[in-house]
Formats: structure tokens, sequence, C-alpha cells
């Protein structure tokens, strides 16, 4: 996330952190429950307060318009977005150690340019890889509606972030770009998650909103020095909504990815540095 986080439990929780302790993925102590991971039963969750962007979007089609600020972007028949050529892929592959294992245990990776964790900056002498030219030009597509005409977004930098059941991401801040007029490009990948978007205060009681996968969040203007987090994935079948992915990765190749994704969260953040 590149950002400010503070996890400390104050005795006072703050009006984040109470919303976070809200949605986040509780089990029932039921003692039939107990000991069996896989087979605990979560706690039921008051889901009436979380905006839905596509019962609302359903609501505004009917009527032949949409809310302001909300902006729809359609798919193309056919187009898949690929962010690595063939040749890329096959070097990548490595059969001494399951590629699926390692999968589960990654939390997050990085492209483009370099975070410092120990300086909390970016090094732009640190050795990296570009990001991946298919989504940057995509990145770059998708910021436009946040940015003035004829300014273009140069995507420098990205996180990937991986979420598996009961992972969560703190409210933070993202505040370690130079230029903050610039939008953070945010994709959601797989499962359903609840994203929660405050004020510039902790104390400022922040609204909860579903993220599907295909969803994309510019985090814009003010919004930039907003604290945001996510509480919540669903991996449930009922709850997940991926029928849409299941549907199209089909190919063998795809059974692998499509296992983990069933289960899984991934978000690409993407950001212009400088």
């Amino acid at each position: 996330m590149y950002g400010s986080e503070n996890n400390r439990e104050d005795s006072e929780p703050t009006a984040f952190r109470r919303a976070e302790k809200n949605y986040k993925l509780y089990y029932d102590n039921n003692a039939s429950f107990k000991n069996k991971k896989n087979n605990k039963k979560p706690k039921p969750v008051d889901l009436t307060e979380v905006l839905d962007f596509r019962s609302i979007l359903e609501c505004h089609h009917r009527n032949g318009e949409l809310p302001h600020g909300v902006i729809v972007l359609q798919d193309k028949d056919g187009e898949e977005w690929k962010f690595t050529t063939e040749k890329e892929a096959s070097l990548r592959k490595f059969k001494s150690v399951s590629g699926s294992s390692l999968l589960r245990k990654l939390r997050w990776s990085t492209l483009g340019l370099q975070f410092d964790w120990s300086n909390r900056n970016y090094n732009v002498s640190l050795q990296h890889n570009k990001i991946p030219e298919a989504l940057c030009e995509l990145a770059k597509q998708l910021a436009k509606p946040a940015l003035p005409a004829g300014v273009e977004f140069q995507p420098e930098a990205a996180i990937v972030n991986y979420f598996a059941s009961g992972d969560t991401l703190g409210g933070h801040l993202d505040d370690m770009e130079a230029d903050w007029s610039k939008p953070i490009v945010s994709l959601s990948l797989g499962c359903k998650a609840i994203f929660l978007l405050g004020g510039k205060s902790r104390e400022d009681a922040p609204i909860a909103m579903f993220l599907r996968s295909g969803d994309v969040v510019l985090m814009a203007g003010e919004a930039r020095e907003c604290f945001h987090g996510v509480p919540r994935i669903f991996t449930d079948k009922e709850n997940a909504e991926i029928g849409h992915l299941e549907k199209q990765l089909t190919q063998e190749d795809d059974l692998c990815f499509l296992k983990y994704i069933q289960t899984s969260r991934i978000n690409i953040n993407i950001r212009q540095v400088f």
C-alpha cells in the first residue's frame, strides 16, 4: 500500500476501527465447530449499510441515466487482458516447487519502482522490472475520468495484494507519492470484498461498499488524503460472486488459477510516483 498505517489498539477505538471490527470475519464459538477450521461457521454480519453499486446501477439503468460521478466501462466482446507475453510466461515455469503452494503463502508483490520500507520512500536506484505494458495501457485508460483533459497518467509503481479468507487490510493512507494530484488506480479480481472509505481522520466514520471482481476504484482528489481499508472478503460460494469468472476460465491452463481465485481476492493498485 506504500502508506501510513497504525495498528495500535487504543482504549477508545476510533470510528474507523469500529467499522473494521463490525465487518471483520468472526467465527461462531459453538463447540460443534471447534477444532474444525475448514468447517467453522462465520458469525452473521449486518450488511444493510454497505453500498451496493450493482444495485444502484441496475436501478439507474432502468431510468436511462447514471448517478453523478459514476462511470461504467463496457467490456469489449472477445477481448481479454494479458499482462505477460507467452515467452515471459514460459520462462516462469518451475517444476521443482509447487506454484500453488507458494501462491497461497504470498501476501503482496511489487511492480515497477521499488519502495524502501526502512526509509519509507521510493528508491529509484533499486533494480526493478517495469510494469507490464498491457497493464500500463489499461491503467492509463482507467485513470482518465480522474484527470484534466490532455493530462496522461504515468504508471510508475504498483503493489499487488493477495487476500485469503480472514485476511484484512487495515485502515491506512497512501501518502508516499510526490504528486497527490494523480489518482491511484485500484483493480479488484476474484472474491467480493467490503471496502471502507473514511475521511482525513480515523475519527471520521467510513462508508462501506462492496467491491466485486472487475470493479475499479480511482482514489483521486481529496480521497487521496482519506483513510481506507478492506476488513472483509467473502470466499463462500453464496457471497463470493465469481460465477462469471468460472465460466471464462475453462481451459486446462486456467484450472490452477481458477482453484486459487475461487477462495481469494487479488487487488492491483497502480500509481504515478513523480
